[in-house]
């Protein structure tokens, strides 16, 4: 390179200096911290199943959340108010109709023993759900021409709805929790924060849907929440498992017979 050619580079590179470096524009903390729950709800349902986080929200959030607080509440008034029936019996009643909830070591029983179809979880979600609009919906027609006896059975099938749908979201996670343990902190937070939020809207909303439409009618909207367990049981995903149960026996049947010969020596 000529003397001439460097100066002329050199006078370039003086009069035109290199453009400033710019710097990554830093968020708003406070954007950063409203978006964060939405950004970790995203990362769940990429790492797991979007129809499993669903069905996190509206059996946690839904059904044992609302349905569960809103239940405690408006039965009491139901059995005051249209059957007049003594403090006393009531009690009775309360520790009869939460038999359900006592037997959920025998509902998650028969999820795992008895699949339905090739598969042991959606069929529960929709017996949950029909066996709850069907109760609900016979308190919120029937009134005083129900009866005593026929009501409390309602109420009773009302809970078992809500008891079999919880104990099965329940193994749906503990198969979760197993696959992905890395996930399983994440999980229970998300089921204790939809816990939470639900039981908090369910009190606080039983005093004014009993008050405005009565607590007859109050009990019938719980056919909501076990509808959406009928509409969890088509969309969540699960493996069917008649295909896999039958490559076990095939390879089972495979199996024993190389290793016996060579341990006998046949």
């Amino acid at each position: 390179m000529s003397n001439t050619e460097t100066q002329n580079l050199i006078a370039t590179t003086h009069h035109h200096p290199p453009p400033p470096q710019t710097t990554a524009k830093q968020p708003n903390p406070i954007t950063s911290l409203i978006l964060q729950p939405f950004q970790w709800l995203k990362m769940l349902s990429t790492e797991l199943n979007p129809s499993f986080i669903l069905g996190i929200f509206l059996i946690y959030g839904l059904s044992q959340g609302f349905s569960d607080s809103f239940f405690r509440v408006v039965t009491d008034y139901y059995w005051k108010d249209v059957h007049k029936v003594q403090p006393s019996k009531v009690q009775v009643f309360i520790g009869l109709y939460y038999i359900p909830w006592v037997m959920k070591p025998i509902w998650g029983l028969m999820t795992d023993v008895f699949p339905i179809m090739g598969y042991h979880r959606r069929p529960y979600f929709i017996v949950a759900g029909v066996v709850g609009v069907v109760a609900a919906t016979t308190v919120a027609e029937g009134g005083v021409r129900l009866g005593v006896a026929a009501a409390l059975w309602c109420l009773i099938a009302i809970t078992a709805g809500m008891a079999m749908a919880d104990v099965t979201i329940d193994a749906c996670i503990a198969r979760n929790s197993i696959e992905l343990k890395e996930l399983a902190p994440d999980m229970q937070s998300l089921c204790g924060v939809c816990s939470s939020a639900g039981a908090l809207v369910g009190f606080a909303t039983s005093g004014f849907f009993v008050d405005h439409l009565g607590p007859q009618i109050a009990l019938g909207l719980l056919a909501i929440p076990a509808a959406s367990q009928i509409f969890l049981g088509f969309v969540i995903y699960e493996k069917k498992t008649s295909d896999d149960m039958n490559t076990k026996k095939t390879q089972g049947r495979k199996l024993p017979i190389p290793p016996l010969i060579d341990m006998f020596g046949l």
